[in-house]
C-alpha cells in the first residue's frame, strides 16, 4: 500500500505539476574546480552540438590527475523532471566514437558512509588503449543505474523538496602501463570516494522558484 501510494503520488506530481526550472548557487564548475589530493588538469568542451543533443542545463567534463595516473569527471545536470530520458548511456557514447565495449556492463555498489552508490562499470578498448568507466544517474542523494528508479527518485524529490534537479554522472580512467582491473579500479573508486561530498554538495541545493 505504501509503494502504491508513493508511486501515485509521484505520478500526480508529473502529470498535474509542470516542469519549473531551478536555480542554483554556484555552477558544476565551482563546486569542481578542485578535488583534494587531485591536479585539474583541463577541461573539456562539449561542443555547442553536443550539448544541444544532450539536452543539458550545466555540466563538467573535466580531467584530474595525481602521481597514480589520470581520471576524467563527467557530469551532466538537468533543472527540470522532462529531461529524464536525456542522458546517454555511456554504452551508447563510447562504440558511436570507436571504441568498443569488452564486456557487458556490471552492477557494482559503493557505500560512503550512509550514502549508497548503485553503478554499473564497463572496460571499454580502442586499439592500445583500454578505460574503466563507472556511471550512474543522480537525483540529489539517490545514485542509481535505471532510469524508472531515477524517476522515482526524482518524483520524489519534486514532492518533498520541490526539486526535480538530477544529473547523470560518468567516471573513466585508463589501464596506465602494466597496471591491472584491480590497480585501476583502486584508483577510481579513491576518486569517487573523493570528489562525491562536493557533488552531493551541488546535488542537494533547494530549488529557487
Amino acid at each position: 500500500m505504501l509503494i502504491a501510494l508513493f508511486l501515485g503520488s509521484s505520478l500526480f506530481v508529473y502529470l498535474y505539476n509542470a516542469p519549473t526550472a531551478t536555480g542554483k548557487a554556484a555552477p558544476l564548475k565551482a563546486y569542481l574546480a578542485e578535488i583534494p589530493g587531485y591536479t585539474a588538469s583541463f577541461d573539456i568542451d562539449l561542443g555547442a552540438e553536443a550539448y544541444a543533443m544532450l539536452k543539458l542545463d550545466d555540466y563538467l567534463f573535466k580531467t584530474y590527475s595525481n602521481q597514480n595516473g589520470p581520471i576524467t569527471l563527467y557530469v551532466g545536470y538537468y533543472y527540470t523532471s522532462n529531461k529524464a530520458y536525456a542522458a546517454h548511456s555511456p554504452l551508447i557514447c563510447y562504440p558511436s566514437h570507436g571504441w568498443k565495449v569488452d564486456e557487458q556492463p556490471k552492477t557494482q555498489v559503493l557505500q560512503l558512509g550512509k550514502h549508497k552508490i548503485v553503478y554499473e562499470e564497463i572496460v571499454t578498448s580502442l586499439g592500445q588503449q583500454r578505460e574503466l568507466v563507472l556511471y550512474w544517474y543522480q537525483a540529489r542523494e539517490k545514485a542509481n543505474v535505471k532510469v524508472y528508479r531515477n524517476k522515482i527518485d526524482m518524483g520524489y524529490n519534486k514532492l518533498m523538496f520541490n526539486d526535480p534537479k538530477h544529473g547523470f554522472i560518468r567516471v573513466s580512467t585508463p589501464f596506465v602501463g602494466d597496471a591491472g582491473y584491480d590497480v585501476t579500479k583502486k584508483r577510481a573508486i579513491r576518486f569517487i570516494q573523493t570528489a562525491y561530498p562536493f557533488i552531493l554538495r551541488f546535488a542537494n541545493q533547494s530549488s529557487k522558484m
